[in-house]
């Protein structure tokens, strides 16, 4: 009786532990932060190499890009500001419509080495998402979730 038991086992646990990882390889993006610019740069060595999401402005006139022929596709190289804060944002694809000098992003992607390497860019259009009392928080480059901050 006890051979018929044991293959029952070793399969329950198998079919557990599939279960356990697919749960765990799928939930890997929703354990990733979400920090505004200033945040990450006020501690850079603390964010180094961790998948997240990181909040901020496309600083203007700092968008470069330049065709990787390699690869086939677009690079951009632009800096992102929060609140006086800049980091360096590298990303190779198709952007957004809405990417442009001034535009809200959020980026995915890794820190390494003071520049953000984004593997995502979502931009916002300033027109469409306007903080308390009208005023767009791209006006003052800082915003810190339903609250903007003037630095102007």
């Amino acid at each position: 009786m006890a051979k018929k038991i044991i293959p029952g086992i070793v399969t329950l646990l198998i079919i557990i532990g599939g279960i356990g990882y697919l749960f765990w390889s799928s939930a890997g993006e929703a354990f990733e932060y979400y920090k505004h610019v200033d945040e990450v740069m006020n501690e850079p060595a603390r964010w180094q190499g961790k998948q997240m999401q990181v909040h901020g402005f496309v600083l203007p006139e700092s968008i470069q890009k330049r065709m990787d022929k390699e690869h086939q596709q677009i690079e951009y190289k632009f800096v992102a500001i929060n609140c006086g804060k800049e980091i360096n944002v590298r990303y190779a694809g198709t952007v957004p419509d809405t990417f442009k000098d001034r535009a809200e992003v959020v980026l995915k992607g890794k820190l390494r080495d003071g520049v953000f390497t984004a593997q995502e860019v979502s931009a916002k259009c300033p027109s469409k998402y306007e903080a308390k009392g009208g005023r767009s928080p791209a006006m003052s480059l800082c915003t810190r979730g339903d609250q903007n901050v003037e630095t102007n």
